[in-house]
């Protein structure tokens, strides 16, 4: 179930014992804590809702809480946060965790227990017993990554329910300004929300002047000035982030990374590969494979290769040499400008 699906249980009262929350998603995850944590009323949540981690808490520990009687209540809320014995992590924790009391607990859970389980992964480890009953037993909530289409649907409805209208080309702006992180676009239109105050409404003026551009949208815009062979606004906006205090080792390296993607989607999409299967084969967000897909038809495959290579040429002498930044980038700049 998604979210939205969750809430209207709440308001309807009729959840159910257990709950697997499943994804990274970091605003989703938090929204749903929330809605659990508001369902027991403020007055009772001190002897009756607690969160245990289990990087430093027992599963013992909860599983006790759990099957214990709410305490002039109606319901207990126990909430598990890093399950990481749930994934296939092999690194040695502080706590080894004994799951049979989890899976005992599946086998018999308490009515008046609301037990959720918050699983902030991409997956589970579905081999494993533990995962298997859970899933069996448990109501799973959907909290991964939200794909353009719901983000754009989801952005309307909120801003619907703060009566405030944004336009469609404030959406675009916000997504490609965010790279479509969700959390990074819920935390910006707080912001938009309260400076439009007076008038109600986010246009794309608003979403330019107070959204601030992180290092990989300022790295979009400077693959936009090499593939133009904009020598000078390349080399200004260069210079720029490394006034920033920006390293030009990580600037080189996102860069790198930028070119690279542009190369293989130009690959796949010679091999008739959609944005769908491009996204699920190289396991990036959709919306970057569709900014990848319409700058790559700008590109030739040779200026592509040319620029991937000249960037790594940067890389290696920034690690193994004391060469200025700067002047590697601007020598690489000409090369690529003049290269026919």
């Amino acid at each position: 179930m998604k979210v939205d699906e969750l809430r209207k249980e709440i308001e309807n009262n009729s959840l159910k014992n257990v709950y697997l929350v499943l994804g990274e998603d970091t605003y989703l995850n938090n929204k749903v804590k929330e809605l659990f944590w508001n369902y027991i009323p403020e007055s009772d949540r001190e002897f009756n809702a607690a969160i245990y981690d289990m990087e430093t808490t027992s599963i013992a520990t909860a599983i006790a809480d759990a099957i214990s009687a709410p305490f002039f209540s109606e319901k207990r809320l126990v909430i598990i946060t890093h399950p990481y014995f749930l994934t296939g992590d092999t690194k040695k924790h502080s706590i080894e965790q004994d799951v049979n009391e989890l899976i005992g607990y599946l086998q018999n859970p308490s009515p008046d227990t609301l037990l959720v389980v918050l699983a902030s992964y991409d997956k589970l480890d579905s081999r494993k017993k533990v995962v298997k009953e859970l899933k069996s037993k448990a109501e799973i909530v959907d909290t991964s990554s939200l794909n353009e289409s719901e983000i754009r649907q989801y952005l309307i409805k909120y801003c619907d329910g703060k009566k405030v209208i944004i336009e469609k080309r404030a959406i675009d702006r916000l997504i490609q300004l965010t790279n479509a992180n969700f959390s990074k676009i819920m935390n910006e239109l707080s912001k938009l929300i309260i400076a439009t105050v007076d008038t109600k409404k986010i246009t794309v003026s608003e979403v330019d002047g107070l959204v601030t551009k992180s290092l990989e949208q300022n790295v979009f815009d400077l693959v936009d000035f090499v593939r133009d062979k904009k020598i000078k606004e390349a080399f200004e906006l260069y210079h720029e982030l490394l006034e920033q205090k920006e390293e030009p080792i990580k600037i080189n390296a996102i860069l790198i990374g930028q070119f690279r993607l542009l190369l293989q989607v130009k690959i796949l999409q010679k091999h008739s590969y959609d944005q769908g299967s491009i996204a699920s084969t190289l396991k990036v967000h959709p919306f970057r494979v569709k900014l990848a897909m319409q700058n790559a038809r700008k590109f030739s495959n040779n200026s592509l290769k040319s620029a991937y290579l000249g960037l790594a040429e940067i890389e290696e002498k920034l690690k193994t040499s004391s060469q200025n930044p700067e002047l590697l980038f601007q020598l690489f700049l000409t090369k690529y400008a003049y290269k026919k």
